[in-house]
């Protein structure tokens, strides 16, 4: 290889429409030659290299000849004997100009990318190829033929149309020649700013991959299309992040924990994706155990999630609870996709203490289903309600049914569950499971245990469920007990029973009621029929596209029919295993595989599109914009637990310096003995 010292002031003689490759050498001659090397092994042989000092400083010629290695052509590699970016830009003129970093190698095929780019508008100032430390992940990508595979496959996925920069990234950067004379010389950080203000544009060329070590860009700082653009390079290179956010864990496993845990061993167990469930602090020992045996599976608390950069996608699995969980969602996806389980709390006030709650829950449903890039629904019919009211376009919503088969968790030893020394020995028991919420409609299932009084049966109805504050049908079902006479002897209410004082009661059961008349899924007759219990639902109901109506049993709402329906059941054993054996049948389709498998599809379909304008405006200057802090928002935000008469006070308070530094001591000194203690 043949290297041409030039002076300042000298030209290269290239010509308007061609380019000129300028590497930036700053004393460590190593970094910069893997750099030259690149260049001479993908760069066609007519494209000159101009050698400069990113300081200025004279170069020592013979080194860089030795160091470059064989290859290129005569005079192809010219070396700057002073000056700097500015002074090797004006040696190419009236070329355009690709500047390189130093240690920042190429691939193949890069320049005519990068080309292809820059040519796409008569606008384009410069067109910035995509840093490999844009794309977070867990091992750095190398020179030679890895990063040509590398570079191969993130072409194949990037968008046809570049994406805009505010300014152009370091590393990699063509610039347009006619840019140069528009704006004037100085290829400076200025220069950025001076071609905005003539009306050119920054673009990135998101199918050019480049190692460039020192280019300052990291996945977490990424935002916007250019965030987009390295998701698809990152997901061509690397399984699918997905972040599942499972702070719902805290305290003993129910049914949404259960459900939670479940998903991610589900989506986990797949293989398919790079799985992170962010948990509280403090798990208890057998939900721990449980996360344990997923192999993959990478835990992270609340305090440190989203700090080695956003996920692809991140996965509420359940309603978002308050606005504050928007704030902290922002941090952890570039994606968000969210379980709306059912739309009850939305259209029942009662489950509120105020009707400015009630409307401050829903304004955050639509802003969150608004926000979400997906909703997931458990059923068609959840979804439709969604629909219906124009939560969210059609486009953006999934049906994907959670699985029946506790494949993770599993069903618990049998123990009895206090209060239950109040059942008799030998009595036969219809039990009814859930919450007192009104739509669980347990007042029903009073009333047709008193017709089955009334036809001789003496056995004894079992409520378990927790009781609610708001919404719930305990006054309904207290006045029915009042009523009838000695109907109150034969209801025993449990309360909230454990995960093991449940199995006993399907153990124990022979007949399970379930009058609920809105469900977002149903697993009640699904957990019946495991334990071989007989389950009685009525037809038509939300549970219609999951359990086969024929063999419902309930005769909504007639207490009188359902009552004769269910003692015949209970006095036909062959009619009980029929009504197992078809849950069971329905259950077939309802499993944690299908339901990993189908949420993956999900996270892809989600990254794929382009973001709604809600979602992006929700990011830029919404809830989700990152401007107010979670405990902020918790504190003020809407619904916040600081009452607004007190916010004056306390804003009085603390602009009062003699005032506030005694307060905010002993406020802070409360809190670390709080720690301390719990």
């Amino acid at each position: 290889m043949s290297v041409r010292l030039i002076v300042p002031g000298e030209r290269l003689g290239a010509r308007r429409g061609e380019v000129v490759v300028c590497i930036a050498v700053s004393g460590g001659l190593e970094p910069f030659a893997r750099s030259l090397r690149s260049v001479l092994r993908h760069t066609s042989d007519r494209v000159p290299v101009v050698l400069h000092g990113a300081g200025g400083a004279p170069l020592p010629g013979d080194a860089i000849e030795r160091l470059a290695g064989a290859g290129g052509g005569a005079d192809r590699v010219h070396v700057l004997s002073e000056g700097g970016i500015d002074a090797a830009g004006a040696a190419s003129a009236p070329a355009d100009v690709v500047l390189l970093a130093e240690g920042c190698e190429v691939a193949a095929g890069w320049l005519e990318r990068l080309r292809a780019a820059a040519l796409s508008d008569g606008a384009v100032a410069t067109v910035s190829a995509l840093p490999a430390t844009a794309l977070a992940l867990p091992v750095a990508l190398g020179g030679g033929p890895g990063l040509d595979r590398a570079a191969e496959l993130v072409a194949a996925v990037a968008s046809v149309l570049p994406p805009r920069l505010d300014a152009p990234l370091q590393g990699c950067v063509h610039v347009s020649r006619s840019a140069i004379e528009l704006v004037g010389p100085g290829l400076g950080a200025a220069f950025a700013d001076r071609c905005a203000e003539a009306g050119l544009a920054h673009l990135l060329a998101g199918d050019v991959l480049v190692a460039a070590p020192d280019a300052g860009v990291r996945a977490a700082a990424l935002t916007g299309s250019v965030a987009r653009a390295a998701g698809a390079a990152r997901r061509a290179l690397a399984p699918l992040s997905v972040t599942i956010d499972a702070r719902i864990l805290a305290g003993p496993l129910n049914g949404t924990r259960v459900h939670a845990l479940e998903l991610i061993a589900a989506v986990a167990r797949t293989g398919a994706a790079r799985v992170t469930a962010i948990v509280p602090p403090a798990l208890d020992e057998r939900t721990s155990e449980l996360l344990a045996t997923l192999d993959g599976l990478t835990l992270s608390s609340p305090a440190t999630a989203g700090a080695s950069g956003r996920a692809d996608v991140v996965h509420l699995p359940h309603q978002v609870p308050s606005p504050a969980d928007l704030v902290v969602l922002a941090g952890l996806g570039e994606r968000l996709v969210v379980t709306q389980q059912d739309l009850i709390g939305y259209h029942s006030p009662s489950h509120f203490s105020s009707a400015e709650g009630w409307i401050g829950y829903r304004d955050l449903t639509r802003r969150a289903l608004a926000a979400a890039d997906g909703v997931v629904f458990f059923s068609e019919h959840a979804r439709n309600e969604a629909l219906s009211d124009g939560l969210v376009e059609p486009g953006r919503t999934h049906v994907v049914p959670i699985g029946v088969d506790h494949a993770l968790v599993g069903a618990p030893a049998p123990e009895p569950p206090p209060g239950s020394d109040a059942i008799p020995d030998g009595a036969e028991v219809i039990l009814c499971l859930g919450t007192d919420f009104g739509h669980k409609n347990r007042p029903f299932a009073l009333r047709v245990v008193a017709a089955l009084r009334r036809r001789g049966w003496d056995g004894r109805l079992v409520l378990a469920g927790p009781h609610v504050g708001l919404g719930s049908s305990r006054d309904a079902e207290l006045a029915l007990l009042a009523r009838e006479p000695g109907l109150a002897e034969v209801v025993v209410d449990l309360g909230e029973v454990s995960d093991a004082g449940r199995e006993w009661l399907m153990v124990r059961a022979a007949l399970a009621l379930c009058p609920t008349v809105r469900e977002g899924f149903g697993l009640v007759p699904h957990e019946a029929a495991a334990r071989d219990l007989a389950c009685m639902w009525a037809p038509g109901t939300a549970l219609v596209e999951l359990l086969p109506d024929e063999v419902a049993g309930i005769v909504p709402w007639d207490p009188e029919q359902t009552a004769q329906a269910a003692l015949a059941l209970l006095r036909d054993p062959v009619g009980r295993s029929a009504t197992v054996a078809a849950v069971r049948a329905a259950g077939e389709r309802l499993r944690w595989e299908q339901t990993g498998r189908r949420l993956l599809e999900v996270y892809g379909d989600v990254c794929d599109r382009p973001p709604t304008p809600a979602a992006v405006i929700e990011r830029e200057a919404g809830l989700m914009s990152g401007g107010v802090s979670e405990d902020a928002m918790r504190l003020v935000g809407p619904g916040g637990l600081l009452p607004p008469d007190l916010e004056r006070p306390l804003l009085a308070l603390l602009s009062r310096p003699r005032l506030a530094r005694p307060f905010a001591s002993a406020l802070r000194a409360g809190y670390r003995a709080s720690q301390r203690r719990s």
